[in-house]
């Protein structure tokens, strides 16, 4: 059984373009035998990095479930979603300032200092500091899943292997740790995503999903936005409202807007590509977090995953989020070169070949080029032009 209801109430326009074609493989996969049920979350998409990652499609926010005896398989990466045990906590307190280099995963985590706002009783205007660390046990989750998928372990078996290698525990300890280096205290709540449940009789992959504490969860509306916690009546809601392939369009940002988004925000290494940070909440979400009591947590300065799949981009995209080098702010961690205007493209036989087509003699170095003539080995010659 496939259950698509929610997608109704986030796209009320219809569809955008290929969301289709990943609900009818969502259908396939309801329609496998041991696979009990399928409910997508208003966060269903394609995992784009992740993808390029594995090479093949992974996806998010689909809650699975299945057979105590059904068997992993290598298919089985489309939901089975490879960051495993991820989860989300918050602490009191923060270095308002900080945004140093914290050991959390490669891909779409973080640790940050958020703020709320509030007015007590006689008008007074109070403001909280808190620290959120998102991220998990990249390595062993990848290592353990693959695992599983290779040698067609039943699910009830991975159920069992992740309580005893106790995943959840670890990434907990690695979050508190990361947390105190940003000088926090207690921690006020964990929302725990990409996890196994079991009712006994069958089991649940919340892949995106939370499972909500007392009621609450904590939601990442967007990296630059910040978090959302929410009051929740059921027993699942999604862990984002990250849209999965629609970005920030740096041309439109104000000087302040650009230092929040590459001041504020830190990341490992020196390429101003960062699909994570720059990624746009769900057109709906205002309407999504209606629905629910919400807090909301406005990110102050934060250290963020790189999510480096640089060299799989598109174009399209690197140029879309690359700013004009005018509008780099100074402060920014950036190699010289894109200072200097020039982009880092994945040197793919589709981007060189449309590039040489006009731009070749610009391309090709002086030492193959005489005038109008090349001057270039002659097994190059036999290899490729005979």
């Amino acid at each position: 059984m496939l259950n698509t209801d929610v997608l109704a109430q986030v796209y009320h326009n219809g569809l955008p373009d290929g969301m289709q074609g990943h609900i009818s493989k969502m259908q396939e996969l309801a329609d496998r035998r041991g696979i009990l049920s399928v409910s997508l979350l208003s966060n269903f998409g394609k995992d784009m990095e992740m993808s390029m990652k594995l090479e093949t499609d992974i996806y998010r926010g689909v809650i699975v479930q299945t057979s105590s005896d059904y068997k992993l398989s290598e298919y089985d990466r489309l939901w089975l979603h490879p960051e495993l045990c991820k989860g989300r906590s918050m602490y009191d307190g923060g270095k308002k300032n900080a945004n140093m280099k914290a050991t959390i995963d490669k891909f779409n985590s973080s640790v940050g200092v958020y703020s709320t706002h509030s007015i007590d009783e006689i008008g007074g205007y109070k403001q909280e500091t808190y620290t959120i660390v998102d991220s998990g046990m990249e390595e062993e989750a990848e290592i353990m899943l693959s695992s599983w998928l290779l040698s067609n372990t039943p699910m009830r078996k991975a159920y069992e292997e992740v309580v005893s290698a106790k995943l959840v525990q670890g990434a907990q300890e690695k979050r508190d740790s990361i947390a105190k280096q940003y000088g926090a205290s207690d921690r006020v709540i964990t929302s725990n995503y990409n996890m196994i449940y079991s009712d006994g009789r069958s089991y649940y992959f919340y892949n995106h999903g939370i499972k909500p504490t007392n009621g609450k969860a904590l939601l990442n509306i967007s990296p630059l936005i910040g978090c959302a916690m929410v009051s929740v009546e059921g027993n699942k809601v999604e862990s984002d409202l990250l849209s999965t392939d629609k970005f920030i369009n740096i041309k439109n940002l104000s000087e302040e807007q650009r230092n929040r988004a590459f001041d504020s925000c830190k990341w490992s290494g020196k390429n101003i590509v960062n699909t994570y940070t720059m990624r746009k909440p769900l057109d709906n979400y205002k309407n999504v977090l209606e629905s629910h009591n919400v807090t909301m947590y406005r990110l102050e300065n934060g250290y963020f995953s790189a999510n480096p799949v640089h060299n799989k981009l598109p174009a399209d995209i690197v140029l879309y989020l690359t700013p004009e080098k005018e509008f780099i702010p100074q402060s920014a961690r950036c190699h010289q070169h894109i200072r200097d205007g020039s982009l880092d493209l994945p040197a793919s036989y589709q981007n060189i070949s449309k590039l040489m087509k006009n731009h070749w003699r610009e391309l090709i170095s002086k030492k193959y080029m005489r005038g109008d003539s090349l001057i270039v080995p002659r097994q190059m010659v036999e290899e490729s032009l005979l």
